[in-house]
């Protein structure tokens, strides 16, 4: 297994000269900024082969570090023994950040390039590393490419697991009640609506439960809730009753729809349906094709990041 991690990371150099970068950050994270992840997410996992939930992987052309808290020092010490991956030990005196590691690997390269993948780093993480990186060493930061896309050729699939209804006896509450309460906060705010990406928050608020993440009652989709709909974009092989079934539970004074059809992660169609005050924990892949698609600048949407609703 060394071994082939060391083959990865040399393959991953290998594409990150082709594809113009000086290193690259795999998070632990995923769309939806969970902390546990479907295995299709897991491009840290598989880089790495540290297989803890929390850790950040970087990969140079000439070095590799992996960053993980003190729950998995042991752990990871034992799983990266063999490869090239130095251990930094999270909160421990001495240990540099991510980005004060960068700017000491890189300082000798000519116009270095650091590459995220857009898809899986929240907006304010990207927006903090860019402005860390260009303020120490006038590095840029690139959020355009996936080398897992190319890379990890046995990848998991998204997960398809069916979703099913979670009994009012077991809920508490009805997700009419709930939405009907969520609608009163975003008028209390003054807001538009609501994009609702983690995958807890989203299994509350409507009462469904799936299994596209081990050990955890959770489906890959979004939900977008405005004062006059509600819409869940979710593969419509996941839906496991039908939309009648669906729909004499959920109320259909919530105006509840349905886009069966989207395969997560295609933003398109909620790109187009989004308010334009967006939160901070969005994936910077989904804000900066909002950005594209409303006409706002790297300016206006980095004044957004940091000001909020004052900035709009």
């Amino acid at each position: 297994m060394k071994q082939t991690i060391n083959e990865r990371i040399e393959n991953l150099r290998e594409w990150m000269r082709a594809n113009g970068f000086s290193a690259f950050v795999f998070p632990s994270s995923d769309p939806h900024n969970s902390e546990y992840v479907a295995d299709h997410w897991k491009s840290r996992e598989w880089i790495s082969g540290f297989t803890g939930s929390a850790g950040t992987a970087v990969v140079t052309l000439d070095r590799a570090a992996l960053w993980t808290d003190s729950r998995y020092f042991i752990a990871a010490a034992e799983q990266l023994a063999g490869t090239e991956y130095r251990l930094m030990k999270l909160r421990v005196e001495g240990t540099p950040t991510v980005c004060e590691w960068l700017a000491d690997e890189l300082a000798a390269y000519e116009k270095p390039v650091v590459g995220l993948d857009g898809n899986v780093n929240s907006f304010a993480e990207v927006a903090a590393l860019t402005q860390e990186l260009a303020t120490r060493g006038n590095i840029r930061v690139r959020t355009d490419a996936d080398p897992m896309a190319t890379l990890w050729t046995a990848r998991p699939a998204i997960p398809g697991h069916k979703v099913c209804l979670h009994p009012l006896k077991y809920a508490g509450e009805t997700t009419a009640s709930k939405i009907s309460r969520i609608r009163k906060s975003l008028a209390v705010r003054g807001a538009d609506g609501l994009l609702v990406t983690a995958l807890d928050e989203i299994a509350w608020v409507l009462n469904l439960r799936g299994s596209d993440v081990h050990c955890n009652p959770v489906f890959v989709s979004y939900l977008l809730i405005t004062p006059g709909n509600v819409t869940l974009y979710i593969n419509k092989e996941k839906i496991l009753c039908n939309f009648e079934e669906l729909s004499n539970v959920w109320d259909t004074s919530t105006n509840i729809s349905l886009h069966l059809d989207i395969q997560i992660p295609d933003f398109e169609l909620i790109v187009t349906e989004l308010l334009k005050k967006p939160s901070n924990d969005l994936a910077y892949s989904i804000l900066s094709e909002m950005a594209e698609k409303n006409g706002l600048d790297e300016r206006l949407m980095r004044l957004i990041y940091e000001q909020g609703d004052k900035a709009c």
